[in-house]
């Protein structure tokens, strides 16, 4: 199937706003999660850590900080995404114009290929000879 100009803008728009959507998804998602209007995916548990009898960390708020890690690293994947998606959408809309300059050069028009210089032999480790000056 062949997208005329026409169709091309319409998935363009398409795509531009899934992908505005998805990334504000993203962000109000955070923004609920971050603030504590709602909590964070329950993924991990673990216990209290505590020396001597003192306790040293909660288990839930290491729960907690993980939680809202890998809600974090979830997010920001997701609009990511949603970003690729909606930069899909705007090289769609965007209309590609190429000029052409000049004629190009045909295969016939290239200068010869230039042929390699002869290999040079290696230098004399010997000194050059100079003649005795006459200090007179």
């Amino acid at each position: 199937m062949k997208l005329n100009w026409r169709n091309a803008k319409i998935v363009g728009y398409a795509l531009l706003i899934v992908g505005l959507v998805v990334i504000f998804f993203a962000v109000f998602e955070m923004i609920f999660v971050f603030t504590g209007s709602s909590g964070p995916p329950k993924l991990f548990s673990f216990s209290d850590i505590s020396v001597n009898g003192t306790l040293v960390v909660s288990g839930k708020n290491m729960n907690t900080a993980s939680g809202l890690l890998v809600w974090f690293v979830l997010m920001a994947f997701v609009m990511w995404g949603g970003g690729k998606i909606a930069s899909l959408g705007v090289n769609l809309l965007r209309e590609i114009k190429i000029e052409v300059k000049g004629a190009l050069r045909t295969v016939e028009e290239k200068e010869p290929a230039t042929t390699k210089p002869a290999a040079t032999e290696p230098a004399t480790t010997e000194p050059a000879q100079t003649e005795p000056t006459n200090q007179s």
